[in-house]
């Protein structure tokens, strides 16, 4: 059994200062905090993936190295995919089909919507919306390759929303 955990990045600042493009925005101090929850609640299911893609975007990336660095993966082994940014739900479809067939447990760290669209079409589930910070994770029998609508079964989906502090 293979699975995926689609993240999505953790809340971002509305604007950069100096009024640098959408792709430079860094974490708020929520979203820091959030991220850092969450990757606390795969910790302590013991999850590791065996690897982690993230969008090029700054919130992404500061995601990714704090799931990291809370499960002790090794930081420089995230992998930044710059076509992960404003992805399409096809291409991110397409993204999945392409990864490499010895990965069993993988952690894409991206951008709603299509985040969203993808969990809901594999899976054949209607969440409506991954908030920030959200882990939708699914698992599948099937090669990456051969994944298709609804191939894919819920194993669950957690954000910060449902641990209301």
């Amino acid at each position: 059994m293979s699975k995926i955990y689609f993240i999505r990045h953790a809340k971002a600042v509305d604007e950069n200062k100096d009024g640098a493009k959408d792709a430079l925005r860094e974490l708020s101090p929520k979203g820091k905090e959030d991220a850092k929850f969450m990757a606390s609640r795969l910790k302590m299911y013991d999850v590791m993936p065996g690897a982690i893609f993230s969008s090029s975007a700054k919130r992404c990336e500061q995601t990714a190295k704090i799931i990291a660095k809370t499960l002790k993966f090794k930081e420089k082994s995230i992998e930044i995919k710059d076509e992960l940014y404003d992805i399409s739900f096809e291409d991110l479809l397409e993204f999945v089909r392409n990864l490499d067939k010895n990965l069993d447990e993988i952690f894409i760290i991206t951008h709603n919507p299509s985040v969203t669209e993808i969990c809901e079409y594999l899976s054949d589930s209607l969440i409506d919306n991954i908030p920030t910070s959200g882990i939708f994770c699914i698992e599948f029998e099937c090669k990456f390759k051969e994944l298709k609508e609804g191939s894919a079964k819920a194993l669950f989906f957690d954000h910060p929303k449902k641990h209301q502090r």
